[in-house]
């Protein structure tokens, strides 16, 4: 959202931008997939990936195409990430690319070294702290790269982590979720970081991508059930549980007036007070 316009990609197959006050459309730009990409909008230029193996840089106010790049073999389907000039990004082809941000050209692309396409760190999306980009992928494994060369700093499985991950807000601690019960903390660091805590929340089996978001000393996210969780990350404690629905839980949305939006994977959302969790509307 940007300019009182909102760009959305749709299942079939364009992307859309909206008026923001009366819903009209501005323009859209047909692709030749679905596009389940979230976009990332920096000054006039909206970046978004496609299920047609493509990423692509869009003028926000015509609709028209920068650039478009088209060495990937799978669709990307999370948001990109921009860095001192560069656009960072997952896809299902087992790779994070880094992309020139004003002409699209590749600087660099990473992966596990596994040939299995499964463990590609493609549902994350990269949070990134002094040149370091750090991912989490379904092979369980937290990986921090060098943004400047793509290279491997290190890797450490040692909390099993899966596809979620965030930041803290002070950029000091990454945070992750793990397949069953548990959230975890690392250090931000180039050299390689043992888990620095971790906090049993009791959410039982999961594996739903929704990002950590931090927030005015509290940590939010979803689950795969329908509930969304505040943590403590200073007291190591949970704060609050509250079921929103019965199905997945995307990246909770933090508001300036000590609010989260939540929206689940069957079309609802919620607003929900910080502190306590009290639903305004849904």
């Amino acid at each position: 959202m940007k300019d009182n316009k909102v760009v959305l990609g749709s299942c079939d197959g364009h992307v859309y931008c909206l008026s923001l006050s009366s819903g009209r459309l501005q323009w859209s730009l047909k692709t030749a997939a679905a596009v389940l990409g979230n976009p990332q909008i920096s000054g006039d230029t909206v970046y978004i990936g496609g299920s047609d193996h493509q990423f692509r840089a869009i003028d926000l106010k015509t609709g028209s195409v920068l650039w478009q790049y088209t060495g990937m073999e799978g669709p990307v389907v999370s948001t990109p990430v921009l860095y001192k000039g560069m656009v960072i990004f997952g896809a299902w082809d087992r790779h994070l690319r880094a992309l020139d941000a004003s002409t699209g050209k590749l600087i660099w692309q990473w992966n596990n070294g596994s040939a299995v396409r499964n463990y590609s760190p493609a549902s994350c999306i990269p949070v990134i702290w002094d040149d370091v980009v750090y991912i989490v992928a379904p092979d369980r494994f937290i990986t921090a790269i060098d943004v400047r060369s793509g290279t491997t700093l290190w890797r450490n499985n040692d909390a099993t982590v899966r596809e979620s991950i965030g930041i803290s807000a002070d950029g000091q601690y990454v945070y992750g979720k793990t397949m069953t019960d548990t959230t975890v903390a690392y250090h931000t660091s180039p050299s390689k970081q043992p888990a620095a805590w971790k906090l049993n929340c009791g959410f039982g089996y999961e594996h739903v991508p929704s990002m950590l978001i931090e927030r005015d000393g509290l940590v939010f996210f979803g689950t795969k059930n329908g509930t969304v969780y505040a943590i403590d990350p200073q007291k190591r404690e949970r704060r609050w549980a509250h079921k929103i629905d019965n199905s997945m839980v995307n990246t909770v949305r933090a508001l300036r007036a000590g609010q989260i939006i939540a929206s689940t994977m069957d079309g609802k959302i919620t607003l929900l007070d910080m502190q306590p969790a009290i639903m305004h509307t849904n």
